[in-house]
């Protein structure tokens, strides 16, 4: 049986990034394509709020499981191109950071209603990658002013 794709992304604009002694924390939403296992594509996106980037890149990922287990509850493959939380999610990296805790554990109970989980990093310039960005975005710039 094929397995459904989870793509997911997270921006996070945070201001003045480029100077010493910034705060790490910015305006975050994000966006998603679920393509279940027949091949029928669901976009989405939300508005995350201010946080870090690790934040907003977990943040996208326990929304992308929380509205795929909607669509199924079998195999499924996550995408994202987030480097250092697929290899959080994998085991590859120890978690240190104890912010990040919490929305870790989240995530690996979210993966919990899935009968598999597999993460898979891909780099910003895949196709699917480039779509989930563009929604998370789109809902960045619908969400100026909150």
């Amino acid at each position: 049986m094929p397995k459904a794709k989870i793509y997911s992304d997270a921006c996070c604009h945070v201001k003045d990034a480029h100077l010493p002694g910034r705060t790490g924390r910015g305006k975050a939403a994000c966006g998603i394509l679920i393509i279940d296992e027949k091949g029928n594509e669901n976009e989405m996106s939300l508005y995350l709020g201010e946080m870090t980037v690790p934040e907003a890149e977990f943040k996208g990922l326990i929304f992308a499981l929380e509205q795929a287990s909607a669509i199924t509850r079998y195999d499924v493959e996550v995408w994202m191109d987030s480097e250092l939380v697929i290899k959080w999610m994998k085991g590859e990296y120890r978690l240190k950071k104890e912010h990040i805790r919490p929305l870790f554990d989240e995530a690996k109970k979210k993966e919990q209603r899935f009968k598999s989980v597999e993460y898979f990093h891909h780099t910003r310039e895949a196709v699917n990658a480039k779509r989930v960005d563009l929604l998370a975005e789109a809902e960045y710039r619908k969400n100026q002013g909150k």
